[in-house]
């Protein structure tokens, strides 16, 4: 008999606790312990639990014996045996419910106690066992994701065991629910595949495997393989299909990775090669037969054929075995060729694989087609240094070739010319024939200078129509004059352009080294500066660079700076000219002149700020300013002297080329006030020469209600076909003309054909510069004429013009 075995007495009657202990200790159960109430005993099984307990049913307390049986913690597996001098349905019912292990009546005899106590003990032993390997095999499933499952086809109920419900943390207890909750949790997807599977092994029997989603306590889906087979059970004529289900989400998710990877491998376009550790080729992917046109016959168990001996030195090969090794990677660009010994450039990376006791197993060579990336890199490297258009250099490569001439010459105390080019009016090419037709007189000036110079030259194009003419060892500036004149004359040949003969103009501005500069930036800055100053020469021809060239650039410069902030600091003002009527002598009109309140230089005329304009683009704001101004003081003086008078207002060629500026004009109208017959819109004769845009612009603002005049009339080369056919109003007679009258015969002549033209043509006639009587007296009887000068006043601020004869006619 063990001695070891604990039996504990729950009894509330002492003397029949302390019979027991006495009945225990004869059969050879030498511990023992005995409580009286149902609490005091759960209190000592959680600090010492029994091997046994032999409970009696009605003890004192709050609770009984069955309640005390009910609250002992079910993991311990303590057996119970009921004592009781009762027996009635009702109790033994209860007692049931908590499962005894035997129910002894009192009475009854020391063999009929030990036969029950022996019994439950060897009940308790299988118990235990069965419970640990119940333990171990749902840890075993639990380590294999696994769960087995049963179904009964006629109830439809499914127990399962372990992970039956899909919930990895479910302990290997068996959960019963229905087949249809089941399927439920199934995804939707892979439901009819499911219950399919289940359908075809109770019909025929058979074995059924079948993978599928299934969603898990946090409704995330796992990935499930369910397989087993139907029984059918004869004798009680039932069927169930019992199984394994395991989770196979893990799996699943490292097949997709290895799906995804083998479909790189065999999609990407890079070329993939899985190499030994003697580089021999294993495996190789599509795309490198595809970038080397290679056969798997040439190219497996063998060294890729890039890696040749005979194709790289000895070092190429230590690099690449003492690469992989040392640093597990190696990266080199290659230029070879491929299976039919074309050139392409490959870039190759090595990487070196290791198993997991970092032993060498295999290398993964990339192999990447840079042959199309290794010419672009080539035409940029061509067009980051040559123009596109004309394949010349340009200007980068340019200033390169012009250090390398100055060094080579510095020595030998030689001198190098720098000629800067610039095609005359090349905008007008561009605006009239296109730009198509532009890059054809690029061409041609490219060709034809080419043509003339010397092989050793520098010929670049630095941008637009600008080019660059380097010429080393020349020894003289008249050596560099000549060969300028000599370029100026050959782009001066005749060629055609879209049935269009055309020649080329060109100004030229000429640098020497070391005579003008010392360094390329400012040679080439300074034949920069020169060309202007050709430029202003009237073009087509060429000047050596001079220091005073620097001087009146920075005077522009400097004056164009100060313009713009006269601009923004409002030292722009308007002076205004009187217009005179010729018979009456009454003021009718005035012409709006600009003038600037320099504040260092006082009062600066148009002659200076005009040109400074142009050349800035100042040109069009100044434009805009001037007309807004004039129009809200002409609405002025109506406002306040009840004066109509027609105001003048001169623009610009750029001023006319902008879009829409007669809608520029009506807006400055509908703004100040001014009625459109009360502004007069002064052009050139150089202007309207048949140039479609500006003629176009002439008929806008002729539709807008504005007065047309051309300024200076008889100093351009005025078409009469084109007079006639534009909406001119006005024409004013240049004061050049004036001047001589009436003892120049030759200018009386002249005026008499131009009033004799206007009277003609029906255009009015405003003669400028008028600044004698005997002027005044030969022009004041023409008929309707206007006249404008100095005798009649000059032009002074816009509180000026009315002051000395207010309401009054002066009289000549």
């Amino acid at each position: 008999m063990p001695h070891s075995v604990h039996v504990m007495i729950v009894e509330d009657e002492r003397v029949i606790a302390l019979h027991l202990r006495k009945q225990l200790e004869k059969l050879g159960y030498q511990r023992t312990s005995a409580h009286t109430r149902g609490s005091d005993a759960l209190a000592a099984i959680n600090e010492d639990p029994p091997d046994i307990i032999l409970m009696d049913i009605r003890i004192e307390g709050d609770i009984d014996g069955i309640e005390t049986a009910a609250g002992i913690p079910p993991h311990l597996m303590i057996p119970v045996i009921y004592l009781s001098a009762h027996s009635e349905d009702a109790t033994l019912a209860r007692a049931q419910k908590t499962r005894p292990y035997g129910y002894l009546i009192k009475p009854f005899s020391d063999r009929e106690l030990h036969a029950t106590i022996q019994m439950a003990l060897e009940r308790r032993t299988a118990e235990l066992a069965l419970s640990e390997s119940q333990h171990r095999l749902s840890l075993a499933m639990t380590a294999a994701q696994m769960s087995c499952w049963e179904i009964d086809v006629l109830t439809r109920q499914m127990h399962s065991t372990g992970l039956g419900n899909a919930d990895l943390n479910q302990n290997a207890e068996i959960v019963t629910e229905s087949w249809d909750a089941f399927l439920e949790r199934v995804a939707t997807e892979d439901r009819d595949m499911v219950r399919k599977a289940f359908a075809y092994a109770v019909a025929h029997g058979d074995f059924y495997d079948v993978v599928f989603r299934s969603l898990d306590k946090d409704q995330n889906y796992r990935w499930l393989r369910a397989r087993g087979k139907s029984f059918g059970d004869d004798r009680k004529g039932s069927q169930r299909i019992i199984g394994m289900m395991q989770d196979i989400t893990d799996q699943r998710l490292t097949q997709d990775k290895l799906r995804e990877a083998m479909t790189v491998f065999e999609t990407t376009q890079d070329g993939i090669l899985i190499l030994d550790p003697d580089l021999n080729v294993t495996n190789a992917n599509n795309a490198y037969y595809r970038i080397t046109g290679e056969t798997e016959e040439n190219t497996l168990q063998k060294p890729p054929y890039f890696l040749s001996a005979n194709e790289h030195p000895a070092e190429f090969f230590q690099e690449l075995f003492s690469g992989p090794g040392a640093r597990r990677q190696w990266h080199r660009d290659l230029d070879t060729h491929n299976a039919s010994r074309g050139p392409i450039s490959l870039s190759l990376q090595v990487i070196a694989v290791e198993n997991e006791e970092h032993e060498l197993t295999h290398y993964v060579m990339i192999v990447s087609d840079r042959t199309a990336i290794r010419q672009a890199e080539q035409e940029l490297h061509y067009l980051a240094q040559y123009d596109g258009l004309t394949s010349l250099p340009n200007r980068l490569l340019a200033t390169d070739r012009l250090n390398r001439a100055i060094e080579r010459c510095e020595p030998s105390g030689m001198m190098v010319a720098c000629l800067f080019l610039d095609i005359d009016d090349f905008k007008t090419i561009n605006d009239t024939l296109g730009h198509a037709a532009g890059d054809q007189v690029i061409l041609i000036a490219a060709t034809r200078i080419k043509g003339i110079t010397e092989r050793t030259d520098t010929i670049s194009r630095l941008g637009g129509d600008e080019f660059l003419i380097i010429r080393e060892n020349i020894p003289n500036e008249t050596a560099a004059a000549n060969l300028a004149q000599k370029i100026i004359q050959e782009l001066q040949r005749p060629f055609y352009i879209r049935g269009h003969e055309m020649n080329i103009g060109a100004s030229l501005g000429i640098s020497l080294y070391p005579v003008h500069g010392r360094s390329s930036h400012d040679l080439i800055r300074l034949a920069d500066t020169a060309m202007y100053a050709a430029k202003d020469r009237g073009r087509r021809t060429f000047a050596l660079y001079e220091p005073e060239m620097t001087a009146n650039a920075a005077h522009y410069m400097t004056r164009s700076l100060e313009l713009r902030r006269g601009l923004e600091n409002e030292e722009l003002v308007l002076h205004y000219q009187p217009q005179i009527d010729g018979k009456t002598g009454d003021m009718v009109g005035v012409e709006a002149l600009l003038r600037w309140k320099h504040p260092v230089h006082g009062l600066v005329g148009p002659h200076e700020i005009i040109p400074i304009a142009e050349k800035s683009g100042l040109i069009l704001e100044i434009g805009s300013w001037v007309i807004r101004e004039a129009c809200h003081q002409a609405r002025r003086w109506q406002d306040e002297y009840g004066q109509k008078l027609r105001m003048a207002v001169n623009v610009s060629v750029r001023q006319m080329q902008q879009p829409g500026f007669a809608d520029s004009i009506a807006h400055e109208l509908a703004i100040s006030g001014l009625p459109a017959e009360d502004l007069e819109i002064e052009v050139t004769e150089s202007m309207i020469q048949d140039e479609v845009s500006m003629i176009q612009t002439l008929h806008d603002l002729r539709e807008v209600g504005v007065s047309l005049a051309i300024d200076d009339f008889g100093t351009g080369y005025s078409c009469l076909r084109s007079i006639k056919s534009l909406p001119i109003s006005r024409i004013k007679i240049d004061r050049a003309f004036v001047s001589g009258v009436p003892g120049n015969s030759d200018d009386v002549a002249l005026i008499n054909a131009m009033l004799a033209m206007a009277g003609a043509l029906g255009l009015s006639v405003t003669a400028e510069g008028v600044e004698t009587k005997a002027q005044y007296d030969f022009l004041r009887d023409v008929p309707g004429i206007k006249l404008q000068g100095f005798l009649f006043g000059k032009p002074v601020p816009a509180e000026e013009v009315f002051a000395p004869t207010i309401g009054k006619t002066k009289q000549f």
